[in-house]
């Protein structure tokens, strides 16, 4: 599961040459890119938001792209003296960035990879010699010392097409882990704004909203096969998913009720990412009132690795969390009352390695189920 995808069938590749470098006397100022690998984007001089991926750093950058060639083929352009004075600080122009790369080491064959991803951004990712993803696209059978300067387009005929995207969105994706990650904290505690790309991009929390949201969706539907197994085995006696046919907006989403009669109230906390201290979960006033008042009966299913092996710890003590919280909100609350002040909407931030809670072992959920 990914936020974004690249697009169908436009993954070019090609080595730089001087001119493409600035080395030689053309005095080019543009990089040439394969025809037909951005044949999806308007045939202009238009400016896209990108990222320069290189030795695992990635550069947010905008990308001054044109088409020469009558057309045909797409080229990065260096960008005007106004464009490159007008660039928010730490923002590059791909085009120049990769030439100041590239020039501490003349002497290395250069290569650049470059897609669109289907919210128009482009990714380009620098690669030499001794890079080390060069031996994945050998066994991909992308030999990059084989590649002529024109350069290639790897598309869906390309027997090894789909295993190549992967790989390059797997980069991606693991240069950007602390954005992504930023993007599901505001998503779950209603933050507008983000901090680890300079330029503002309104499209991408949207995009991170219906994400997360299918998500917490999914997570929630691999706790329900999870609680109709465990009723199927005698485990508990009966349970019941409040949000099966529509969101309830309650502070719980499960109702368990275990043999002996007695009803647990279950929040179902899912991530796409692995159980640990950097994957905090988030709880609402509202969620720790409820916890505050139902003690001993509120448990946290925590599900991880929702998007490719999916995984169960169970936490029975959340309420030591709303213990100490609540009573120190109520005190600050009043505080702030007196003087006519309140709060709008307050999300805690839980680690799941705080030595207070406990989860329990974990469990591997069958998704086959």
């Amino acid at each position: 599961m990914t936020i974004y995808n690249l697009v169908l069938g436009k993954i070019g590749i090609k080595r730089l040459t001087d001119p493409d470098l600035g080395v030689a006397t053309s005095h080019q100022t543009h990089i040439g890119l394969y025809e037909g690998t951005l044949s999806h984007l308007p045939y202009e001089r238009k400016t896209y938001n990108s990222q320069l991926i290189y030795n695992s750093t990635s550069y947010e950058g905008l990308l001054f792209l044109k088409f020469i060639n009558n057309n045909r083929s797409p080229a990065i352009n260096l960008g005007s003296v106004t464009e490159q004075k007008e660039l928010p600080t730490n923002v590059v122009s791909i085009a120049k960035k990769v030439r100041e790369l590239t020039d501490t080491n003349r002497g290395l064959s250069w290569y650049l990879i470059w897609f669109a991803l289907d919210n128009d951004e482009i990714i380009t990712i620098l690669l030499n010699q001794n890079s080390t993803e060069v031996a994945k696209l050998n066994s991909l059978g992308i030999t990059l010392s084989k590649l002529s300067d024109r350069g290639i387009k790897i598309g869906p005929d390309n027997p090894n097409y789909n295993r190549v995207a992967q790989f390059l969105n797997n980069i991606t994706t693991t240069v950007n882990l602390e954005y992504i990650d930023e993007l599901e904290v505001a998503t779950q505690t209603g933050t507008k704004k983000v901090s680890k790309r300079k330029i503002p991009r309104l499209q991408d929390l949207e995009r991170a909203n219906k994400f997360f949201k299918a998500i917490g969706e999914k997570g929630e539907r691999l706790l329900y096969q999870y609680l109709e197994s465990e009723k199927g085995q005698g485990k508990i006696k009966d349970f019941k998913w409040l949000n099966q046919s529509r969101e309830m907006y309650e502070p719980y989403d499960f109702e368990i009720t275990q043999n002996d009669g007695i009803t647990f109230f279950s929040d179902a906390k899912s991530t796409n990412q692995e159980f640990g201290k950097h994957r905090p979960i988030y709880l609402s006033i509202n969620e720790l009132n409820f916890i505050n008042d139902n003690k001993n009966k509120y448990l946290i299913h925590r599900l991880y690795s929702i998007g490719t092996d999916p995984k169960l710890k169970i936490c029975n003590n959340i309420h030591t969390v709303s213990d100490i919280f609540i009573s120190n909100y109520n005190t600050f609350n009043s505080s702030m009352s007196a003087e006519r002040l309140s709060f709008q909407g307050i999300n805690l931030s839980v680690p799941t390695n705080l030595k207070i809670l406990n989860f329990k072992s974990e469990i591997v959920l069958n998704t086959n189920a």
